[in-house]
């Protein structure tokens, strides 16, 4: 991969997460239980650090920090598909939507230069835990389907009471 195939990459991750920060923040308006607003609380806090993450390497790599209206308006949008579902629906949307992201990741990952490849290697290992997030409360097997997006966090939620 060039070094500019890589900045358009990052690029789109970095969006990507502006995208992801719009759509949780979204979706804590329609589930209002306990345990869905922890997890989606949980959802953009992964979101929101992973894109500071991002920012070093963005900035390093001249690439705009401007996060862009299309990404915002394409995160509202797919809310507004969401908007009448619920939690399952929902959940299984997301998991649809992610797997194409998932996939060109892990290629990103496989040809990232040198210096990039840890960043690279822990955007497949974000986007994975997000899309099994949603994969597996879709399918009803939520019980620790937050774990793997705890587990990268910085800066924790604390976990509701009644959990």
């Amino acid at each position: 991969m060039s070094l500019d195939q890589y900045r358009a990459a990052l690029s789109e991750q970095y969006q990507g997460e502006v995208f992801g920060e719009v759509l949780a923040s979204r979706m804590l308006q329609q589930f209002t239980s306990a345990r869905q607003q922890y997890l989606l609380a949980s959802l953009l806090q992964i979101e929101t650090e992973t894109k500071a993450r991002l920012r070093p390497a963005v900035a390093r790599l001249g690439i705009s920090l401007v996060e862009t209206d299309e990404s915002r308006s394409a995160a509202i949008e797919l809310f507004a598909a969401m908007e009448d579902l619920d939690w399952i629906a929902a959940m299984a949307l997301l998991a649809q939507v992610l797997a194409a992201p998932v996939e060109s990741y892990r290629e990103m990952a496989e040809i990232a230069p040198p210096e990039y490849r840890d960043l690279a290697d822990s955007m497949v290992v974000h986007e994975w835990s997000v899309h099994r997030f949603a994969e597996l409360e879709a399918s009803g097997e939520g019980d620790h389907s937050i774990d793997e997006i705890v587990k990268q966090l910085v800066f924790p939620l604390p976990k509701p009471e009644s959990e």
